[in-house]
Formats: C-alpha cells, structure tokens, sequence
C-alpha cells in the first residue's frame, strides 16, 4: 500500500499561539492570515471537537513529551481545544461553540510551533506547541505525526458530513479505498466542491478545486460519475483526470439525494 501523500501547501490563518522559533516545518503557526471566505461547507464544532478527539489523543501519545501541547483551532485562531502541557492555561482561553472568540494567549517567543490546515480554506488548525528546543530530526518525524492526524480528521469529517450531493473516493491504488489513505471529495448536485481532503488535493494539484468542481478537474464527465454513484457497485471504476492519468475509485449518492 502506497504511502500517506504530503499534503499539498495551503494556505492557514495563524492561530495566535505564540510566537516560534524559525525552526519549523510544514505550516509556521505564525503566517500572515489568508482570506478564508466563500466556504460551501462551514465546520460545526461541536462535531469538529467530537471527532478530532481521537487523532489528537493519539498524537499528543506518540510525540510523548511533557514540554508538548497538542492544539485545535478553529479557521480564524481560536484555540477550540488542547492537550498537554499548556492544556489548563489555554483551556479557560477556549472558544466554545456558544461563547464569542477568544484568542489564545501569547507565549514565551522562545517556543517551537508548527500548524497544518484540516478542510481549507474553512476549516481549522491542528498544531502542537514544544517549550524546549527539539532537534531537527525528531522535527520532521512530529512533522510526520502530525500530517498523519490531520488527514485522520479529515478523512472522518468528510465521511460523516450531513451535506453534500455525492462522495467520491479514489486513488491511485484500488487497495486504498476505503481507508483514510483514500482522496475524498465532497460534492454538490452541480458538480462544485464542497469539501476535499489533503490526499485529493495532492493527487489533483495543480487542479483549482474551487474554480470548475468536477469538469475541472476530471475528463470524466459529471454525468457519468452520477451514474455510477446511482448504481451503488461496490466495483471501482476508472476516473480520467485532465492530464490523461487514472484512479481507482467509487462513488455513492448521501441518503437525502438518492
């Protein structure tokens, strides 16, 4: 089975968690914000929290250090949730889904943060904060950790997401479907995206989700991509995309459209 794809550059707002030390990989926790409107689908956080708790369980487990702490914020920086280190102090500084924003307090410079979107362009922020310094090379496999969670999240948020027209699933490798190695994409009835994850993006790039959904981005017609959604085969079929490449994949109408 193929490897998880690193997850495609996107741009992420900076949740105001400090500032790092230049010693970072994957997404500074301290980027100028992007203009993150014009969503189709904005992320309820009561499910965002309930789902994202596992994966960010899992990974404040395998970074095991006491200096850690593991965060979820939501697109504009506010800290929804943390575990660790910092956990108590950030924990009064939470937004919850009923309470205006909060921004996280500041820390120390001094610290070390990296950040990796879940669900651009709206989506949230899953990051962690090391108060000491960290070689580099246990860096880049934290960097590995925490890339593997987010697609976790990801993966389960697009799975269970109560909108939506159609979900397709595909992938290089037919053995990948079904798994959260898997790209998923989210549509609605015209074809336009509604929600992509790391894996879609990466495999589709340089292909502009927002800009044409479906017609941009496959040389299999929308039409016939419906159809086989509509037939409910468990059976992979092949998906064209622009560049004249193929994917396993498989299609399946939510319950409310079919």
């Amino acid at each position: 089975m193929s490897s998880l794809p690193t997850p495609a550059a996107s741009p992420a707002p900076a949740p105001t968690w400090g500032a790092p030390t230049t010693r970072t990989v994957g997404h500074p926790i301290d980027d100028a914000a992007r203009d993150r409107r014009g969503a189709d689908v904005a992320l309820d956080h009561e499910r965002l929290l309930a789902l994202s708790a596992p994966a960010m369980e899992d990974l404040h487990r395998q970074l095991d250090s006491p200096t850690i702490t593991v965060l979820l914020a939501d697109s504009a920086g506010g800290v929804l949730r943390a575990i660790g280190a910092r956990s108590g102090a950030l924990a009064t500084h939470a937004r919850s889904a009923a309470t205006p924003r909060t921004k996280a307090p500041a820390v120390p410079p001094g610290q070390l943060g990296i950040a990796v979107p879940i669900l651009p362009p709206a989506g949230a922020l899953l990051g962690f904060l090391d108060a000491d310094a960290a070689p580099l090379e246990w860096l880049s496999h934290a960097n590995a950790l925490l890339h593997t969670a987010a697609c976790l999240i990801e993966h389960r948020l697009i799975e269970t997401e109560p909108q939506g027209f159609l979900l397709l699933r595909f992938h290089r490798y037919a053995s990948v479907l079904g798994t959260p190695l898997e790209a998923l994409v989210l549509f609605d009835a015209g074809g336009a995206v509604l929600l992509a994850n790391h894996t879609a993006r990466a495999l589709l790039a340089p292909c502009a989700f927002g800009a044409g959904g479906a017609a941009a981005c496959f040389a299999t017609q929308w039409c016939g991509i419906v159809g086989y959604a509509a037939l409910g085969l468990r059976q992979p079929f092949v998906l064209r995309d622009r560049r004249g490449g193929g994917f396993s994949a498989q299609a399946s109408l939510r319950r409310h459209a079919s």
